[in-house]
Protein backbone atom coordinates (compact mmCIF):
# COMPACT_ATOMS: atom_id res chain seq x y z
CA UNK A 1 0.00 0.00 0.00
CA UNK A 2 2.74 2.52 1.01
CA UNK A 3 4.46 1.93 -2.71
CA UNK A 4 0.93 2.75 -4.18
CA UNK A 5 1.03 5.74 -2.49
CA UNK A 6 4.46 6.61 -3.26
CA UNK A 7 3.67 6.21 -7.30
CA UNK A 8 0.45 8.24 -6.77
CA UNK A 9 2.66 10.64 -5.25
CA UNK A 10 5.07 10.62 -7.66
CA UNK A 11 2.08 10.64 -10.56
CA UNK A 12 0.65 14.07 -8.99
CA UNK A 13 4.16 15.44 -9.31
CA UNK A 14 5.31 14.59 -13.13
CA UNK A 15 1.03 15.93 -13.76
CA UNK A 16 1.77 19.25 -12.18
CA UNK A 17 5.42 19.76 -13.48
CA UNK A 18 3.99 19.00 -17.05
CA UNK A 19 0.77 21.38 -16.69
CA UNK A 20 3.18 23.96 -15.62
CA UNK A 21 5.81 23.26 -18.19
CA UNK A 22 3.44 22.77 -21.14
CA UNK A 23 2.76 26.73 -22.44
CA UNK A 24 6.77 27.15 -22.17
CA UNK A 25 7.04 23.74 -24.67
CA UNK A 26 3.92 24.85 -26.58
CA UNK A 27 5.92 24.94 -30.07
CA UNK A 28 8.78 25.15 -31.03
CA UNK A 29 10.17 27.60 -33.97
CA UNK A 30 7.36 28.48 -36.56
CA UNK A 31 4.11 26.36 -35.92
CA UNK A 32 3.54 24.43 -38.76
CA UNK A 33 1.28 25.28 -41.34
CA UNK A 34 -1.04 22.59 -40.97
CA UNK A 35 -1.22 22.70 -36.93
CA UNK A 36 -3.16 26.43 -37.89
CA UNK A 37 -6.53 24.30 -38.43
CA UNK A 38 -9.41 25.72 -41.03
CA UNK A 39 -7.74 28.62 -42.02
CA UNK A 40 -4.83 30.02 -44.29
CA UNK A 41 -1.33 30.87 -42.58
CA UNK A 42 -2.44 34.52 -43.96
CA UNK A 43 -5.53 34.63 -41.91
CA UNK A 44 -4.00 33.29 -38.86
CA UNK A 45 -1.86 36.35 -39.03
CA UNK A 46 -4.86 38.77 -39.82
CA UNK A 47 -6.42 36.97 -36.75
CA UNK A 48 -3.92 37.33 -34.51
CA UNK A 49 -3.52 41.17 -35.31
CA UNK A 50 -7.12 41.95 -35.28
CA UNK A 51 -7.16 39.95 -31.44
CA UNK A 52 -4.05 42.64 -30.53
CA UNK A 53 -5.87 45.20 -31.70
CA UNK A 54 -9.06 44.45 -29.70
CA UNK A 55 -6.83 44.88 -26.31
CA UNK A 56 -5.47 48.50 -27.23
CA UNK A 57 -5.78 50.29 -24.02
CA UNK A 58 -5.96 47.89 -21.76
CA UNK A 59 -3.97 48.40 -18.90
CA UNK A 60 -0.77 47.50 -17.70
CA UNK A 61 -0.96 44.70 -15.00
CA UNK A 62 2.31 42.12 -14.04
CA UNK A 63 1.54 38.52 -14.75
CA UNK A 64 -1.71 39.49 -16.13
CA UNK A 65 -3.27 38.35 -19.22
CA UNK A 66 -6.97 39.26 -19.55
CA UNK A 67 -8.66 42.40 -20.02
CA UNK A 68 -8.33 43.82 -16.59
CA UNK A 69 -4.62 44.28 -16.88
CA UNK A 70 -2.02 42.57 -18.99
CA UNK A 71 1.85 42.70 -18.82
CA UNK A 72 4.09 42.36 -22.43
CA UNK A 73 4.17 38.08 -22.42
CA UNK A 74 0.55 37.79 -21.00
CA UNK A 75 -1.02 40.20 -23.70
CA UNK A 76 1.61 38.03 -26.73
CA UNK A 77 0.09 34.83 -24.72
CA UNK A 78 -3.36 35.56 -24.80
CA UNK A 79 -3.48 36.98 -28.47
CA UNK A 80 -2.44 33.62 -29.61
CA UNK A 81 -4.65 31.82 -27.57
CA UNK A 82 -7.99 33.72 -28.02
CA UNK A 83 -7.45 33.92 -31.97
CA UNK A 84 -6.18 30.95 -33.13
CA UNK A 85 -6.09 28.66 -30.15
CA UNK A 86 -2.46 28.29 -29.84
CA UNK A 87 -0.43 27.87 -27.07
CA UNK A 88 2.45 29.50 -27.06
CA UNK A 89 5.24 30.04 -24.02
CA UNK A 90 4.05 32.30 -21.56
CA UNK A 91 7.27 34.37 -20.66
CA UNK A 92 9.26 36.78 -22.87
CA UNK A 93 11.71 34.58 -23.06
CA UNK A 94 10.82 31.51 -23.55
CA UNK A 95 9.02 32.93 -26.49
CA UNK A 96 12.74 34.19 -27.46
CA UNK A 97 13.93 30.69 -27.05
CA UNK A 98 11.39 29.23 -28.78
CA UNK A 99 10.45 31.34 -31.73
CA UNK A 100 12.49 30.90 -34.75
CA UNK A 101 15.24 34.25 -35.65
CA UNK A 102 14.65 36.09 -38.51
CA UNK A 103 16.71 39.38 -39.97
CA UNK A 104 14.92 42.75 -39.14
CA UNK A 105 14.62 43.71 -42.69
CA UNK A 106 11.85 40.44 -42.95
CA UNK A 107 10.33 41.44 -40.61
CA UNK A 108 6.25 41.16 -41.56
CA UNK A 109 2.91 41.68 -39.35
CA UNK A 110 2.48 38.75 -37.11
CA UNK A 111 6.02 38.51 -36.52
CA UNK A 112 7.92 38.87 -32.91
CA UNK A 113 10.39 41.60 -31.69
CA UNK A 114 12.42 41.50 -28.43
CA UNK A 115 14.19 43.95 -26.52
CA UNK A 116 16.29 44.13 -23.37
CA UNK A 117 15.02 46.86 -21.40
CA UNK A 118 16.59 45.55 -18.06
CA UNK A 119 19.64 43.93 -17.32
CA UNK A 120 21.45 41.64 -20.20
CA UNK A 121 18.60 38.97 -21.09
CA UNK A 122 15.47 39.53 -23.42
CA UNK A 123 13.14 41.22 -21.36
CA UNK A 124 10.01 42.69 -23.29
CA UNK A 125 8.50 41.86 -26.43
CA UNK A 126 5.41 42.70 -28.77
CA UNK A 127 3.96 41.61 -32.32
CA UNK A 128 5.25 43.46 -35.30
CA UNK A 129 2.23 45.09 -37.37
CA UNK A 130 4.20 46.41 -40.22
CA UNK A 131 5.03 49.96 -41.19
CA UNK A 132 8.37 50.21 -38.42
CA UNK A 133 5.55 49.67 -35.52
CA UNK A 134 4.66 47.34 -33.53
CA UNK A 135 1.75 46.69 -30.35
CA UNK A 136 2.67 45.88 -26.98
CA UNK A 137 2.57 46.21 -23.17
CA UNK A 138 4.52 48.79 -21.64
CA UNK A 139 4.68 48.90 -18.36
CA UNK A 140 6.59 52.58 -17.89
CA UNK A 141 7.12 55.63 -20.25
CA UNK A 142 5.24 58.34 -20.73
CA UNK A 143 2.03 55.76 -22.23
CA UNK A 144 1.29 52.38 -20.32
CA UNK A 145 -0.68 49.38 -21.70
CA UNK A 146 -1.35 47.98 -24.42
CA UNK A 147 -0.33 50.80 -27.01
CA UNK A 148 1.30 51.32 -30.43
CA UNK A 149 5.06 52.07 -30.69
CA UNK A 150 7.97 52.62 -33.45
CA UNK A 151 10.76 50.12 -33.72
CA UNK A 152 12.52 53.77 -34.20
CA UNK A 153 12.14 55.46 -31.19
CA UNK A 154 15.23 56.21 -29.18
CA UNK A 155 14.40 53.96 -26.11
CA UNK A 156 13.14 50.58 -28.86
CA UNK A 157 15.79 51.24 -30.97
CA UNK A 158 18.71 51.43 -27.88
CA UNK A 159 17.19 48.07 -26.85
CA UNK A 160 16.40 46.19 -29.49
CA UNK A 161 17.68 42.83 -29.64
CA UNK A 162 15.98 40.27 -32.53
CA UNK A 163 12.93 39.52 -34.15
CA UNK A 164 11.52 36.45 -34.27
CA UNK A 165 8.70 33.92 -36.48
CA UNK A 166 6.22 31.94 -35.03
CA UNK A 167 3.60 31.66 -38.08
CA UNK A 168 4.22 30.98 -41.58
CA UNK A 169 5.66 32.96 -43.79
CA UNK A 170 6.39 32.85 -47.74
CA UNK A 171 5.27 34.22 -51.06
CA UNK A 172 2.02 33.07 -51.03
CA UNK A 173 1.33 34.34 -47.26
CA UNK A 174 2.77 37.65 -48.47
CA UNK A 175 0.39 38.30 -51.35
CA UNK A 176 -2.75 37.38 -49.31
CA UNK A 177 -1.78 39.92 -46.63
CA UNK A 178 -0.65 42.96 -49.15
CA UNK A 179 -4.72 42.48 -50.47
CA UNK A 180 -5.97 42.04 -46.91
CA UNK A 181 -3.83 45.22 -45.79
CA UNK A 182 -4.65 47.37 -48.41
CA UNK A 183 -8.48 46.72 -48.56
CA UNK A 184 -9.61 44.86 -45.31
CA UNK A 185 -9.34 47.60 -43.25
CA UNK A 186 -7.21 45.47 -40.80
CA UNK A 187 -6.74 48.48 -37.93
CA UNK A 188 -8.53 51.61 -37.89
CA UNK A 189 -8.00 54.11 -40.47
CA UNK A 190 -7.31 54.45 -44.37
CA UNK A 191 -5.29 52.48 -46.25
CA UNK A 192 -2.47 55.18 -46.09
CA UNK A 193 -1.94 54.49 -42.32
CA UNK A 194 -3.04 51.17 -41.96
CA UNK A 195 0.38 49.32 -41.00
CA UNK A 196 -0.77 46.33 -43.08
CA UNK A 197 -0.30 48.37 -46.05
CA UNK A 198 2.38 47.16 -48.40
CA UNK A 199 5.51 50.16 -47.65
CA UNK A 200 8.20 49.01 -49.80
CA UNK A 201 10.53 50.11 -47.27
CA UNK A 202 12.37 47.65 -44.54
CA UNK A 203 11.30 47.74 -41.24
CA UNK A 204 13.09 51.19 -39.53
CA UNK A 205 15.12 49.06 -36.62
CA UNK A 206 18.42 48.63 -35.74
CA UNK A 207 20.15 45.70 -36.73
CA UNK A 208 22.74 45.32 -34.11
CA UNK A 209 22.24 42.91 -32.11
CA UNK A 210 21.09 39.84 -35.15
CA UNK A 211 23.42 37.40 -36.31
CA UNK A 212 25.54 37.79 -38.26
CA UNK A 213 29.19 39.65 -38.90
CA UNK A 214 30.76 42.67 -37.69
CA UNK A 215 34.06 44.73 -37.38
CA UNK A 216 35.19 47.16 -35.42
CA UNK A 217 37.67 49.90 -33.89
CA UNK A 218 39.05 51.06 -30.65
CA UNK A 219 41.93 53.07 -28.99
CA UNK A 220 42.84 52.92 -25.21
CA UNK A 221 45.34 54.77 -22.30
CA UNK A 222 47.20 52.22 -21.05
CA UNK A 223 48.05 52.42 -16.63
CA UNK A 224 50.76 52.07 -14.98
CA UNK A 225 54.61 52.78 -16.05
CA UNK A 226 56.23 50.48 -14.31
CA UNK A 227 59.65 50.90 -12.62
CA UNK A 228 60.83 52.08 -9.48
CA UNK A 229 60.24 56.18 -8.47
CA UNK A 230 59.29 56.29 -12.29
CA UNK A 231 55.91 55.30 -12.08
CA UNK A 232 53.46 57.47 -14.25
CA UNK A 233 49.55 57.68 -14.88
CA UNK A 234 50.71 57.20 -18.46
CA UNK A 235 52.08 54.11 -20.16
CA UNK A 236 51.29 53.40 -23.06
CA UNK A 237 48.76 53.60 -26.10
CA UNK A 238 46.64 50.47 -27.42
CA UNK A 239 44.89 50.12 -30.67
CA UNK A 240 41.98 47.80 -31.77
CA UNK A 241 40.99 46.50 -34.92
CA UNK A 242 38.10 43.56 -34.55
CA UNK A 243 36.27 41.26 -37.48
CA UNK A 244 33.64 38.48 -36.38
CA UNK A 245 30.30 36.99 -35.95
CA UNK A 246 27.69 37.76 -33.22
CA UNK A 247 25.03 35.31 -32.57
CA UNK A 248 21.71 36.94 -30.34
CA UNK A 249 23.71 36.78 -27.07
CA UNK A 250 27.38 35.83 -27.86
CA UNK A 251 30.62 36.52 -30.16
CA UNK A 252 33.39 35.30 -31.53
CA UNK A 253 36.16 37.40 -32.99
CA UNK A 254 39.80 37.89 -34.37
CA UNK A 255 41.38 40.87 -33.02
CA UNK A 256 44.25 42.90 -33.75
CA UNK A 257 45.82 44.60 -30.61
CA UNK A 258 48.96 47.07 -31.93
CA UNK A 259 50.54 48.61 -28.71
CA UNK A 260 53.31 51.02 -28.34
CA UNK A 261 54.61 50.46 -24.61
CA UNK A 262 56.99 53.62 -23.78
CA UNK A 263 57.55 52.12 -20.19
CA UNK A 264 59.36 49.08 -21.60
CA UNK A 265 60.39 51.15 -25.22
CA UNK A 266 59.15 48.40 -27.04
CA UNK A 267 56.20 48.07 -29.71
CA UNK A 268 53.95 45.00 -29.85
CA UNK A 269 51.83 43.16 -32.12
CA UNK A 270 49.30 40.67 -30.08
CA UNK A 271 46.83 38.72 -32.47
CA UNK A 272 44.15 37.28 -30.01
CA UNK A 273 40.58 35.02 -30.23
CA UNK A 274 37.88 36.64 -28.30
CA UNK A 275 34.84 35.06 -26.89
CA UNK A 276 32.05 36.66 -25.08
CA UNK A 277 28.98 38.76 -24.68
CA UNK A 278 28.47 41.99 -25.91
CA UNK A 279 29.12 43.24 -22.20
CA UNK A 280 32.45 40.84 -21.38
CA UNK A 281 34.41 38.99 -23.47
CA UNK A 282 38.08 36.72 -22.75
CA UNK A 283 40.53 37.01 -25.08
CA UNK A 284 44.02 35.38 -25.85
CA UNK A 285 46.70 35.04 -28.33
CA UNK A 286 50.44 35.40 -29.60
CA UNK A 287 51.78 38.40 -29.35
CA UNK A 288 55.21 40.02 -31.47
CA UNK A 289 58.17 41.66 -29.75
CA UNK A 290 59.51 44.76 -32.00
CA UNK A 291 62.63 45.78 -29.45
CA UNK A 292 64.56 44.92 -26.45
CA UNK A 293 61.88 45.44 -23.40
CA UNK A 294 63.49 46.76 -20.18
CA UNK A 295 62.81 49.26 -17.24
CA UNK A 296 65.16 52.07 -16.91
CA UNK A 297 65.26 51.93 -12.90
CA UNK A 298 67.21 53.75 -10.45
CA UNK A 299 69.90 51.48 -10.05
CA UNK A 300 70.28 51.01 -14.00
CA UNK A 301 67.90 48.68 -16.85
CA UNK A 302 66.15 46.13 -15.75
CA UNK A 303 65.96 43.50 -18.98
CA UNK A 304 63.40 40.84 -19.99
CA UNK A 305 63.36 38.03 -22.03
CA UNK A 306 61.56 37.77 -25.35
CA UNK A 307 62.53 40.42 -27.45
CA UNK A 308 62.36 40.07 -31.06
CA UNK A 309 60.27 37.37 -31.06
CA UNK A 310 56.93 35.86 -29.98
CA UNK A 311 55.11 35.73 -26.34
CA UNK A 312 51.45 35.58 -25.95
CA UNK A 313 49.07 37.89 -24.14
CA UNK A 314 45.50 36.96 -22.72
CA UNK A 315 43.01 39.28 -20.51
CA UNK A 316 39.36 39.94 -20.28
CA UNK A 317 37.27 43.03 -21.40
CA UNK A 318 34.48 44.41 -20.52
CA UNK A 319 32.32 47.31 -22.03
CA UNK A 320 30.18 49.98 -20.48
CA UNK A 321 27.72 52.74 -21.26
CA UNK A 322 26.90 51.00 -24.51
CA UNK A 323 25.26 53.71 -27.25
CA UNK A 324 23.47 52.54 -30.23
CA UNK A 325 24.36 54.45 -33.11
CA UNK A 326 22.65 53.58 -36.59
CA UNK A 327 24.07 50.07 -36.97
CA UNK A 328 27.15 50.08 -34.65
CA UNK A 329 27.34 50.66 -30.86
CA UNK A 330 29.87 52.72 -29.53
CA UNK A 331 31.17 52.23 -25.66
CA UNK A 332 33.58 53.01 -23.54
CA UNK A 333 35.48 49.85 -22.61
CA UNK A 334 38.13 48.11 -20.00
CA UNK A 335 41.13 45.53 -19.95
CA UNK A 336 43.11 43.77 -17.75
CA UNK A 337 45.62 41.43 -19.71
CA UNK A 338 48.64 39.53 -18.55
CA UNK A 339 51.58 39.61 -20.93
CA UNK A 340 54.28 37.22 -20.85
CA UNK A 341 57.37 38.92 -20.03
CA UNK A 342 60.36 36.74 -18.49
CA UNK A 343 62.75 38.89 -15.98
CA UNK A 344 66.72 38.50 -16.46
CA UNK A 345 67.89 38.17 -13.02
CA UNK A 346 65.95 37.43 -9.52
CA UNK A 347 62.33 38.49 -9.28
CA UNK A 348 61.59 42.25 -8.16
CA UNK A 349 57.96 42.56 -7.29
CA UNK A 350 57.28 45.88 -8.30
CA UNK A 351 58.79 46.41 -12.09
CA UNK A 352 58.04 42.94 -12.75
CA UNK A 353 54.43 43.05 -12.11
CA UNK A 354 54.57 46.27 -13.96
CA UNK A 355 55.78 44.60 -16.91
CA UNK A 356 52.97 41.57 -17.06
CA UNK A 357 50.44 43.42 -15.89
CA UNK A 358 48.73 45.52 -18.30
CA UNK A 359 45.22 47.80 -17.45
CA UNK A 360 43.80 49.76 -20.36
CA UNK A 361 40.62 51.94 -20.99
CA UNK A 362 39.34 53.63 -24.45
CA UNK A 363 36.25 53.94 -26.42
CA UNK A 364 35.65 51.75 -28.87
CA UNK A 365 32.83 51.43 -31.80
CA UNK A 366 31.78 47.60 -33.24
CA UNK A 367 29.22 47.92 -36.64
CA UNK A 368 27.47 45.38 -38.48
CA UNK A 369 28.58 44.34 -42.02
Amino acid sequence: MKRFYHLFGSVHVAVFVALLLAPQLGYAAVVPEREVRGITPAQARIGLLRKAESFLGVPYRWAGSDRRGMDCSGFIYTSFRESLQLTIPRTTLGMYNSAQKIQTAELQPGDLVFFVTVGSRVSHAGIYIGGGRFIHAASDGPRTGVIISRLDESFWQRTYRSAGRVLPWDARVEREMAAAGGSAGIFPGNAASNPLAPTGKAASAPRWGEPGFFAGAGASWNWGGGGEGTLSPFRSVSFLATAGYTWTSHRLALELRPQWDSSLNVFRLPATLSLGTDRFQVFAGPAFIFGDPHFDLDDGPRNYLGGWSLLWEAGISASFLPIQIKAGVLSLYGELAWQSYQAEGQFRARPDIAANVRVSTGLRYLWRL
